[in-house]
């Protein structure tokens, strides 16, 4: 009997031993397998830090997450997130659902637009969604992103483009998208981010990711951007540059079954494009940039609010989303309303809604003219 009980503690003794060796050798294995799978694109490589597994709860957690290119030439990482954690919605199990929520800690994104391929990088035809399956096989429901930022770069240019969207929150909820889950088939979206030096960008939007062609409601809102921040990359990608100015912004697109309607209202503010001291003096621009610049400058002032100090325009957007049409003319009305009759106001209208998309209006007459 003595000698049974000690075989009973040494069984167990060894289980204990072997679950915590288990335990700890998770993991690494696991380190391994999500190293494997960030590796698998064609043109970038991956790794993480650290890898902490927390069973109790159904959930596993990454730190120092990082995509980058693989050919060595860019000093920037496409991706990297200080902390990313998965983790298994118990209350939705509960319903017979196997969902999961992410959380993203202070991701980034960096594009980068160098001189040559090589030296370029956007993360373009590679299956990125394939990648995401294998770190977490469960359908997403819901993802928080914290802190996060988008930026653009080009070192080639002098001086070098370093642009960013920073400070991002974003919350998606709903995404699974099913009755059985939620008392709404609508997922929802609000975001916020803030831009270089001053100014912010906001979203919300409602959709539903189980319509086969796209179902929206978009509002976007910037307000008091400095155009001054985008100088090196309007210097590099437009024949003029600014040389001082706000952006306030406001569109609302709504989409049902693909059928698209909606606006876009960028009002600019106390714009400066010519600058003698800045554009010929500093800058050294030559005689045809120059009266390109005092030309640009001529025409925002004609058409600049002096009321307002601000030149702007309502840009409407109709039809098929595979090809929305811009209205060049009504947009350019506008500018002239703008200009000689009334200031607009830049905030959202809540003139366009998904409840209230008229699908019949989107489709011109038999025999009407555009």
């Amino acid at each position: 009997m003595k000698h049974a009980k000690k075989r009973f503690c040494y069984v167990v003794a060894g289980l204990l031993l072997m679950l915590i060796a288990f335990r700890l050798y998770l993991p690494y294995a696991a380190a391994t397998y999500i190293n494997t799978t960030l590796s698998q694109s064609e043109q970038y490589d991956g790794r993480v830090g650290d890898v902490d597994l927390m069973l109790w709860r159904g959930a596993y957690s990454l730190e120092y997450v990082l995509l980058y290119k693989a050919n060595g030439q860019i000093d920037k990482p496409l991706f990297k997130a200080d902390y990313v954690e998965f983790t298994l919605s118990w209350s939705q199990l509960f319903k017979g659902a196997a969902v999961g929520r992410v959380v993203v800690n202070s991701p980034e994104i960096n594009f980068v637009d160098g001189n040559s391929e090589e030296k370029s990088q956007s993360g373009k035809n590679e299956n990125w969604l394939s990648i995401a399956d294998q770190l977490f096989p469960l359908r997403i429901d819901k993802l928080t992103i914290n802190q996060g930022k988008i930026a653009f770069h080009n070192p080639d240019t002098s001086p070098a483009i370093d642009i960013a969207l920073h400070d991002i929150q974003l919350e998606v909820n709903n995404l699974v998208n099913s009755d059985d889950l939620s008392d709404t088939r609508v997922a929802t979206a609000k975001a916020k981010g803030q831009t270089a030096e001053q100014g912010t960008i906001s979203l919300n939007a409602k959709l539903n990711p189980a319509t086969e062609a796209p179902t929206f409601d978009l509002d976007i809102q910037a307000d008091n951007v400095g155009l001054v921040n985008f100088k090196n990359l309007l210097d590099t990608y437009a024949p003029f540059d600014l040389e001082a100015g706000t952006l306030t912004l406001a569109a609302e697109v709504a989409s049902n079954e693909g059928k698209v309607k909606g606006y876009i209202k960028p009002i600019l503010h106390n714009v400066e494009v010519f600058s003698w001291k800045g554009d010929i003096e500093r800058d050294g621009d030559g005689f045809i940039e120059g009266s390109i610049e005092a030309i640009s400058a001529f025409v925002t002032e004609l058409f600049e609010n002096q009321s307002e100090d601000q030149i702007a325009t309502r840009i409407p957007v109709e039809g098929d989303l595979s090809s929305p049409d811009t209205q060049t003319w009504e947009a350019f009305t506008a500018i002239l309303k703008n200009a000689f009759i009334e200031a607009f106001n830049g905030d959202v209208e809540k003139s366009i809604e998904l409840d209230r998309l008229e699908l019949d209006k989107l489709e011109a007459p038999e025999g009407s003219e555009n």
